[in-house]
This record gives C-alpha cells, structure tokens and sequence, in this order.
C-alpha cells in the first residue's frame, strides 16, 4: 500500500514519472541553464522528475519534482560525508534513487545496505524508486523489511545502461510482468536503459515511468522525450 502522504503527492505518484538523472554530470551554471530551458515544457499530465547531483539540489523547483540520486543507509549521526533521508526531506526531495547498477558496482552496496536506505526514506515521507536488474530482484525483496508494493521500482538492464539502444521491446515486458507477479500486479514498474525520444513511444504503454540519464543530460533532446510522453498521456497512457 502506497503511505498515507498527502493527496498532491498521491496524485503526483499517479501520474506517469519521467525521471531525467544528471549522474556525476554538470556544474552549476549548467543545471541553471538546463532548468530555465525545460521548466515551460513540464506537462500537467506527466511528474517530471529531476535527479541532480547532491550540491545542485536547491537548483530544481516547481513544477519540476525534486529527486536525489542517492542516500545514506545510516540516520543522522557521526557518518562523515553522509547525506541522510532527513537532509533530503529538507530539501523538498520527493523521490530518491536507490540501488543503481552503478552504485552496487562501484560502491559495492549490498541489498541489505539498499534496504536501509529504503526504510529511512519511507521513513520521512520520500518515496524510493528502486532500482533492480533480472538478478537483483530476489535478492533484493527478501532484504526488504517494509511493504515491498511501497517503493517505485525501476527495470535496469546494465548492459543497457549509457547506450543508445534499449532491450529488446518483448525482453522489457516479460520482465515488467515477471517483477508484477512476485512483487503483485499493483506494483509501479519503470524502466531504464538508453531510453530517448526514438525508442520511447513502444516502452510507455508497458511502464509507469522512465529513468532518463544520457539522453536528458541536453536539454533539447529531454525536451523531445517530454513531447513524445506528455503526447501518449493526452491520448490515454497507463497511469
């Protein structure tokens, strides 16, 4: 069951989530820039969600949905370095990354360690998205102590991630249904992998949102795949 958390926030998790992620990628001046040139092409019809770098937070407003890329697995405390679910909260985070092939790869971060930062953000209100290849999913829901239909999930291949292409159209399906009937046909599936404007229409009708990272990093092309989404949504997309 999605946390009782406000009727806006409820709405916007309704809604279609088009997540861009900046990853370890640009300097101030640069987010400034990005935000003023996509800000007048954020739909009513979609969540645009947008994951900055940790110092570039204060950069994104309204109507743009605040996102982190990550958080610490510990409370407040003496964690040196550490950005934890309160500090976010305090920055009007709604939605946080968690448990990217890229974090369990070069931080070596555990499905227990993932968990943590899982409960800490349903803690304070923020709402993970999760982020899980084929081998992560088991692993990962049975070191899940909360109500595992509460985060987001997203499908992330790794060998898809940073390309052009993504997985196969009938791979990403049957998967998306493979995750819906362990996790159940309520659960919020999105997807990942060298999403952009040409290879998005097919993905949208399967999927309640996707995580954007090359792509959105020029503002023109983030733009293209807000038009092809916000256009699907008038017409009828999966909500």
């Amino acid at each position: 069951m999605i946390p009782e958390i406000g009727a806006l926030r409820y709405t916007n998790l309704m809604r279609f989530l088009l997540t861009a992620t900046f990853k370890s990628n640009k300097l101030k001046e640069d987010v400034v820039s990005w935000v003023r040139d996509v800000t007048p092409h954020a739909p009513s019809s979609l969540s645009l969600v947008v994951a900055p770098s940790f110092p570039h937070l204060s950069l994104v407003s309204s109507p743009l949905v605040l996102a982190a890329q990550d958080v610490s697995p510990f409370p407040p405390g003496s964690y040196t370095g550490a950005v934890n679910a309160d500090q976010l909260k305090d920055f009007g985070v709604t939605y946080c990354l968690v448990g990217h092939s890229e974090r369990r790869k070069y931080f070596h971060e555990t499905p227990v360690e993932i968990a943590n930062k899982v409960d800490l953000l349903l803690g304070v209100g923020i709402t993970p998205i999760l982020c899980l290849s084929k081998s992560d999913l088991a692993p990962q829901l049975s070191a899940l102590t909360c109500n595992i239909l509460s985060p987001i999930y997203c499908y992330e291949p790794p060998a898809d991630i940073g390309g052009t292409d993504t997985a196969p159209l009938e791979d990403i399906v049957g998967t998306v249904g493979e995750f819906k009937k362990i996790i159940g046909e309520q659960a919020r599936v999105m997807y990942g992998g060298s999403v952009n404007a040409g290879n998005a229409v097919p993905l949208i009708p399967h999927v309640s949102g996707l995580l954007v990272s090359t792509a959105c990093l020029n503002s023109k092309s983030f733009i293209d795949i807000i038009n092809v989404c916000s256009t699907y949504s008038q017409n009828g997309s999966k909500s």
